[in-house]
């Protein structure tokens, strides 16, 4: 064994002998291969760095966030006053008939809400710590522009991604090529250095490539960053890492083995039959396999042979290194590194796998039970009851046996996991729903199967996760600004819900929402309608704005009859509540255009009470409406004894006829905070309005195609000179979330 080894050493060091004269001796100490190892340890060096800093970064933030809250909560013991109806205001004045009676246990009656304006601490007065982190991110919030090549379009990372993956190529590149010599005068003194330096840097990178792609991983648990954001520092590293072996590579051919008679030194070493290179080879190959199949257009185009190939492929390519490296300058231990961590991570994501967790005995070995509904627009939902908790905004892994028994996928969860909403699988479930739309694959034999067994059929659904969501807490931040496109509402839908509530419950200091949602047609919006309805009729006074842009319907050459179907439709499920259908008013107009053009303006504009008649007890201000069918009075309090509805002992004389249900048009009483518009929304424009009324913090949540991504980054980016400039602004954050998921 120990002349095989010494053997094999002399493939890339040559011992000094006797014959060894002086010149080439100091041409061996040159680089020496035996202080070689070093140049593993560099990259080492160069990602822990960047791991602590991101971490300090991450920690100082959910401090200063913690902090914000507790400091909210002590100022504002009792942050609602009044009583259910005291100070609801004239946008939420109609009452919803239509929201689930959940939505009053889920919510608190709404209350007054008291201003507290945190201070700033002294570490952010003396050493402007907020204007140095918005300088940065004036530079790193800029997206790189979209490139569209045909039908095709090409996305780049983000420009922290791409300055971090170009620090890192700059690095190894100068660490490969600065240090002399590249060769040495002949293949006889050993190996060439500069190919020794490129094999140490892309082994040491093995472990850091490696952990990146794994779901659960200490990074994420350090830096809090997601694993799908780290995929793509996994997918940049592993082509430096290709680099790097092709570094490897080349000098072994300039100087090949096989000249200056210096294949004496290798022919114990290499197998009869075998090139002379094979090993290296074997390594190169599934290295190659992995960055060429990971290529955005070749991953989209075969994303299922993709996802069930990577992995196994990768070991593949770990097990060849361990063959070709032969623990050459303590290299093994980089490779053993990353066998622990595969180890390690497959073993935690046992605890995320409801089918093989074994403190889930509900679900362990035989996963969940599922329903799949169709929605419009061409939409599925998947309801899971499940034991699983998960925080607003999180995904998981979805497979179905029965659809895909080997495929797993990754969706944005769009429900809310609280204990005020519990499944009626049992108090100790909740409603997992995620909602996405079919395209190829596993998600078009969704719908298929649903079309072929309609919706009483029960799917078993095995579930891994929750994994992503945001890193810094909303509830901190002043303002908060969501901005959706098409079905990215499904990763906006829990995290506006679990605001507003925790809002309700004096957990946030939150005292604006802002809701732009740009979708092609009004029948999307059936996908969250309830969501919607909850929002409107429970979010405090004059605390949520929404803006709908339908960019589908072509709004501009159609007829005003059109225009009011639209807003009929959209009307309808936000309020709940029946306002006069088209034939009602066709019939009322007589077949006048005009009259009836004026009847429907009139209905969308606002209806107010007749002259003389009382507005609703529970509203200050409020309207009433007589809704056929539907009493004014709960059938559960109409006996109630006592109960008077703020009207003392008795009911109003007043009250007892209902109000005539079209009421004289009021145009005062417009709900300008749920607008909807029929083109494409300016973001632009719309950003810098919305922070002309910034608090000290604010949050910009985004998550659509690419194209609204980048409006919406390059305008966050911009308003980073108001921080920098402006000592009432601490902060202006940017989320973006992948309209994928």
């Amino acid at each position: 064994m120990l002349d095989t080894m010494f053997s094999l050493a002399r493939r890339v060091y040559v011992p000094v002998t006797a014959s060894t004269t002086t010149s080439e001796q100091n041409e061996m100490d040159r680089d020496s291969f035996r202080k070689a190892g070093k140049y593993g340890y560099g990259f080492i060096y160069f990602a822990v760095i960047l791991l602590v800093i991101t971490t300090l970064i991450r920690l100082c933030n959910s401090y200063s966030d913690r902090v914000r809250i507790i400091m909210h909560r002590e100022n504002n013991p009792q942050p609602f006053q009044g009583s259910h109806g005291s100070s609801t205001p004239d946008e939420y004045e109609l009452p919803s008939a239509g929201t689930d009676a959940s939505s009053m246990h889920f919510f608190p009656a709404p209350q007054t809400m008291t201003t507290y304006k945190p201070p700033r601490s002294l570490f952010q007065r003396l050493f402007h710590f907020n204007k140095v982190i918005a300088f940065f991110r004036w530079i790193f919030y800029r997206p790189m522009p979209t490139v569209r090549i045909g039908k095709k379009q090409i996305v780049f990372p983000s420009l922290a991604v791409i300055s971090i993956v170009l620090a890192a190529f700059i690095f190894v590149t100068l660490y490969c090529f600065v240090p002399q010599p590249f060769y040495y005068w002949s293949i006889v003194l050993g190996s060439p250095p500069l190919a020794i330096r490129a094999g140490m840097l892309a082994v040491s990178m093995i472990p850091w490539i490696v952990a990146l792609a794994t779901k659960a991983n200490f990074i994420t648990m350090a830096t809090g960053l997601g694993p799908e954001r780290l995929n793509g520092l996994h997918r940049w590293l592993s082509y430096i890492c290709l680099f790097l072996c092709i570094i490897h590579v080349v000098p072994f051919y300039v100087t090949p083995i096989w000249t200056d008679n210096a294949l004496v030194n290798y022919r114990n070493w290499i197998p009869p039959g075998i090139y002379y290179y094979g090993n290296g080879w074997a390594a190169m190959a599934p290295l190659l396999v992995l960055c060429v199949h990971s290529l955005p257009f070749l991953r989209h185009w075969m994303y299922e042979l993709f996802v069930f190939v990577h992995i196994p492929v990768s070991w593949v390519f770990v097990a060849m290194m361990f063959w070709h490296s032969k623990n050459y300058l303590k290299s093994w231990g980089y490779l053993w590194t990353t066998v622990v961590i595969w180890i390690l991570t497959y073993f935690i994501r046992l605890f995320y796998l409801n089918w093989s967790n074994p403190f889930r005995v509900s679900s362990f070995l035989i996963g969940e039970e599922a329903a799949v509904t169709l929605l419009p627009q061409n939409a599925v939902k998947v309801t899971i009851p499940t034991k699983m908790r998960w925080r607003a905004g999180q995904y998981v892994y979805l497979r179905m046996p029965s659809i895909g028994f080997v495929q797993s996928h990754p969706f944005t969860i769009a429900s809310l996991c609280s204990d005020d909403f519990p499944s009626a699988y049992g108090p100790k479930y909740r409603d997992m729903t995620l909602i996405f739309r079919p395209f190829q694959g596993f998600t078009r034999k969704v719908v298929d199967k649903a079309l072929e067994h309609g919706p009483m059929k029960t799917y078993t659904a095995f579930i891994e996760g929750p994994y992503g969501g945001m890193q810094r807490d909303m509830a901190a931040f002043d303002d908060v600004v969501f901005f959706a496109g098409g079905s990215g509402i499904t990763a906006i839908a829990s995290q506006l819900l679990d605001l507003i509530k925790r809002i309700r419950d004096g957990k946030a200091v939150t005292k604006s929402i802002k809701v732009v949602w740009a979708l092609k047609s009004p029948e999307t919006m059936e996908w969250f309608q309830e969501e919607l309805r909850i929002c409107r009729d429970n979010a405090p006074a004059n605390l949520m704005y929404c803006h709908f842009f339908l960019t589908g319907i072509g709004m501009q050459q159609a007829d005003q009859a059109d225009r009011d179907l639209v807003q009929e439709k959209i009307y309808g499920m936000l309020q709940g509540i029946d306002k006069r259908n088209s034939t009602y008013i066709r019939q009322e107009a007589g077949g006048d255009l005009e009259r009836e053009k004026e009847l429907r303006r009139e209905n969308e504009d606002g209806l107010g009470a007749l002259p003389g008649a009382p507005p609703a007890a529970h509203v200050i201000g409020n309207r009433q409406y007589y809704q056929p069918g539907i009493s004014n009075v709960s059938p559960g309090l109409s006996n109630s004894p006592g109960f008077d509805f703020g009207f003392g002992s008795s009911t109003p004389t007043s009250l007892k006829q209902p109000t005539p249900r079209y009421a004289s048009f009021q145009p005062s009483h417009r709900r300008d905070n749920w607008k909807t518009d029929y083109f494409r929304p300016d973001v632009s424009k719309m950003l810098n309005e919305f922070s002309q009324t910034f608090g000290r913090r604010a949050c910009i949540f985004v998550c659509g195609p690419p194209g609204l991504r980048v409006e919406v980054a390059s305008t966050v980016a911009k308003l980073q000179m108001r921080v920098m400039t402006d000592s009432s602004k601490d902060e202006i954050f940017l989320h973006a979330e992948n309209y994928n998921h």
